[in-house]
Formats: C-alpha cells, structure tokens, sequence
C-alpha cells in the first residue's frame, strides 16, 4: 500500500523494507515490522497514523507502535495533512487481492491507541548468520507440492552440464536465499521464509562488463530466441513466461538496467529483464520449460 510518500507492506517475504514514512521515507535505512499474514483468508488491518504515535495492527494484534516517526517532526507534515495523503492499494506480481470492506477516518486529535504492551517485536529478516546451509531445511515450512516442484528443479538445474550451473544457499528457512549461477550469464534464484516462497529467472547484468557499449551489461541474453522457439512449441506456454516479465516503474532515473523485450509486436520495458515468479505451481514447470530450452539452445551454439 502505497500512502503520502511512503508505503506499508503486508505479506512480504521478511521484507527489510516494509515501511517508508509517509513524508520522508528512507530507502537507505531498512524499516519494519511484522507483517506476516495468513493468505487466502480473511484479514483485518488497521494502521493508526497519530500526530504522537503510529500503530499496525492484525486480526487485532499489535505489530508495530512508535512514538518516533519521522512525519512526526517533518516541517512539511502540517501542510500535507491538511491537504490529505493520497492512498493506492497494490498486490504483487501474478498475486491476487480481495479488497472487502476499506474505510478511512480522520481526527481531529490523537485517536485513542489499542493496547500494545504484546506488540510482537519484529525479527531481523537477514539471513541468519553462523547457520549450515541446508537445501532440505530451506524449504521445509513450504507446502509438500511446492517442495515437491522445488525437488524436480533442483534436480534438473544441478544436472544442466550444459549451462555449467552453481548453486549457493545462504540462511535457513526464517530467511533463505538459493541461487543457481551459470557461468555463461543465467541465473535463478529462490527467496524463501517460512511458508512464503518468491523466485526469479534472469540473464543477469554484470557491472563494468563491455556490453552493446552499455556501463552494465550481460554475458549472454538468449530471451529472444527462447521465446521464438517456446512460441513454436507452446504458443501459451510462450505467452505465459512473457507475462511473468517484471515491468520497470521508473523508480530511478538513468537506470542503466532496463531492458526492453519485444513479442508480437508488443514491447516490454522490464526491470532488469528479470523474470518474476511466485509460488502458483504452474511458475515452476514453466522455469524448467524454459530451462530445458536454453539447454537446447546452447547445444545448438545459439
């Protein structure tokens, strides 16, 4: 959710970032709070932005309260409350949201604040430090299908000799990140915590690398001949893996890693042409669809 300036996230995957004051956010310094919630269930949220206190609450249970946010003492708040903060409501790529019931109200003094002597402390979503890392324990809190689709990538990755694949797990399963690297430019990751899993395919940017005279470039991008040759085999297949794209949002300017895409004639400016996926089963068979066919290509010198 998007509000004034900054934003609050719900049902991130530990996110470090999951709240930016609503007049001046910091992207530098990590913000955040608990905000685990059950998916596709009811939820109820409510955020009370005080003149002295800002409070989330959870099906009723305290998440986050501080007397020392930075709207709080911002010159600029008198005159941006008294013009309103605007409001947007957004869920992730490929997720769906149900919005219910929203209802906004404004005070005139402090509202009265909901105890929050068991406010849960957030913990720090970093990747723990000093722990073995174990593919098995990574992934143990997520549902036996998705375990299950994991295996059968796992496998397959591990066993491209022809993509020359590493893979790297760093943390446990309270925050985890997997990565499969090729030496010849492709890589995949998995973000997992808990029971929440997102994953990203992308022929990565190396920075310094001379690459169609850019400051950052890729060894290899074989995205346009992989999806020629999918949309010959499997035109919804095609059509599919394309819509996974994550599109920039212009979020900085002069980005050196937006990257265009075309396919039938529509055109895809992405955030590093990275291929967003979530934990919808049919993400997984699609990433290893499209492995399968960069193993192809690469045999054929492509």
């Amino acid at each position: 959710m998007v509000l004034g300036n900054g934003h609050l996230s719900f049902g991130t995957r530990k996110d470090n970032r999951s709240l930016g004051d609503i007049v001046k956010p910091d992207c530098t310094k990590p913000s955040f709070f608990n905000n685990e919630i059950k998916l596709n269930q009811d939820v109820h949220i409510s955020i009370l932005y005080g003149l002295h206190f800002l409070q989330i609450m959870i099906d009723g249970e305290a998440r986050y309260f501080s007397h020392k946010e930075k709207y709080m003492r911002a010159d600029e708040f008198s005159e941006m409350n008294k013009t309103g903060f605007e409001i947007k409501v957004a869920s992730d790529k490929l997720a769906k949201l149900l919005i219910k019931e929203i209802a906004i109200t404004e005070y005139d003094d402090d509202p009265a604040m909901i105890p929050y002597e068991n406010t849960i402390v957030p913990t720090n979503p970093n990747n723990s430090k000093g722990v073995k890392a174990d593919f098995s324990e990574c992934i143990s809190c997520l549902s036996g299908d998705i375990q299950e689709e994991l295996l059968k990538t796992d496998v397959l990755l591990l066993s491209a000799n022809e993509l020359k694949i590493k893979r790297k797990i760093e943390g446990d399963q309270y925050g985890c990140k997997i990565t499969y690297v090729s030496s010849l430019g492709v890589s995949y990751s998995l973000l997992i915590a808990d029971t929440l899993l997102n994953h990203f395919f992308w022929w990565y940017m190396v920075a310094n690398y001379k690459y169609e005279n850019k400051f950052m470039g890729r060894k290899n991008d074989l995205t346009a001949e992989t999806l020629r040759y999918i949309d010959r085999e499997s035109p919804e297949t095609a059509a599919r893996i394309f819509s996974y794209y994550e599109q920039c949002c212009g979020c900085t300017k002069g980005c050196c890693a937006k990257t265009t895409y075309e396919f039938h004639s529509r055109k895809k400016t992405t955030c590093h042409g990275k291929v967003q996926m979530n934990m919808d089963l049919q993400t997984f068979s699609d990433l290893r669809y499209l492995i399968n066919v960069i193993k192809i290509l690469v045999k054929l010198g492509k």
